[in-house]
């Protein structure tokens, strides 16, 4: 083997571990059990003080190959996406695919 190809294939195999190492922590949402190739949970919160969850609203976080994080996703925005005065439950909702796309939204129902 010759130096020049010894050091194509160091370079190559350097490559393919930085790949690697970076894509391994893509992602990947933290809370509740995490599947490695799928992730789609709904975990509870919280209960409010409201009767009934008759309007629901959502405020929604998307990462995209866990470089970029966009959105929000606080009880507020959720609260204003339903309509919602007063809050009856707040659940988490992980969406995680391969973890080059993941989304992890608040959920809130009342009134």
């Amino acid at each position: 083997m010759t130096a020049k190809r010894i050091v194509r294939v160091v370079t190559l195999i350097a490559i393919i571990a930085m790949m690697l190492l970076l894509l391994a922590g893509c992602g990947f949402v933290a809370d509740g059990p995490v599947g490695w190739v799928y992730t789609d949970t709904t975990m509870p919160v919280s209960m409010g003080t409201a009767q009934n969850g008759t309007k629901a609203g959502r405020g929604c976080i998307h990462s995209f190959f866990g470089a970029i994080s966009i959105g929000n996703g606080s009880i507020e925005t959720a609260m204003k996406d339903g309509g919602i005065k007063s809050v009856y439950t707040i659940n988490k909702e992980n969406l995680s695919i391969f973890g080059t796309y993941t989304r992890q939204c608040t959920l809130v129902s009342g009134e």
